[in-house]
């Protein structure tokens, strides 16, 4: 075979042309090969998921049982108890002042009889003062449980007085000032109309009136025993419900 019939079977060389194709054909199969190849790229989880991966965790979940059972559960059981035992002693500290408040109302009645009376003598004077010194008595202990279980209307961080002692302090001075003018009252009658020397009676004032001198005093008790009282336990019910709603 000579050289020339050599020739004549090799391929003929690539145009500059069909090259390009050839390479743009092998750049696209690539391309092609490397979308389809699955991606081994991780992608950085978020919050979430990587709190979701903790508790697919088991020794994990056992923690945070454990930290519910031995912490969280215990410190609601608590604050439910506390909240509890606040509600009972602000409810008896509710039942203490209506105790408290009714008695000048007993005070105001026990003299009623006397109003139709021109004057008592020294037994009957004293009888009388030792009934309303007992009704007193009661009172002053009443009084007394309600200023202690007032602390329970105090709010967590409160040092001074909250609004409801405050109420409680100023109807007691009022209630005091009506319970004086009950016994200025039965003394007044028990001077009049004879000028007796003997005490309580060193003031003898002639013109004292039994029954107007008793209206004066029904005003006050009545403002006293009705109105004020109203508004410090409607304070105390208040409380009571914002409390209880709170913890509902």
């Amino acid at each position: 075979m000579t050289d020339d019939s050599f020739n004549a079977v090799q391929p003929s060389e690539l145009s500059d042309q069909e090259r390009a194709r050839v390479r743009a054909e092998v750049r696209y199969a690539r391309l092609v090969m490397e979308e389809s190849r699955p991606s081994t790229e991780v992608k950085p989880k978020t919050g979430i998921e990587k709190v979701l991966g903790y508790l697919s965790n088991g020794f994990v979940l056992l923690l945070v049982g454990a930290l519910i059972t031995s912490v969280l559960v215990p410190g609601f059981q608590r604050s439910y108890e506390n909240r509890k035992q606040q509600l009972n002693l602000m409810q008896e500290c509710l039942g203490q002042f209506l105790l408290y408040s009714n008695s000048i109302w007993q005070e105001y009645y026990a003299i009623l009889p006397l109003t139709q009376e021109l004057e008592i003598d020294k037994d009957e004077y004293l009888k009388y003062l030792k009934e309303i010194a007992q009704i007193k008595l009661k009172r002053y202990d009443a009084f007394a449980k309600v200023q202690a279980l007032a602390v329970a209307y105090r709010h967590d961080g409160d040092a001074g007085n909250t609004p409801v002692e405050t109420a409680l302090n100023n109807y007691a001075i009022q209630l005091n000032s009506a319970s004086a003018a009950i016994d200025t009252w039965l003394k007044g009658l028990y001077c009049t109309p004879v000028n007796r020397e003997e005490s309580p009676c060193n003031q003898f004032d002639p013109t004292f009136d039994a029954f107007t001198e008793y209206e004066k005093i029904k005003e006050l008790v009545v403002k006293i025993g009705n109105r004020e009282s109203d508004n410090a336990a409607a304070l105390m019910v208040q409380e009571i419900n914002e409390l209880y709603k709170g913890g509902a």
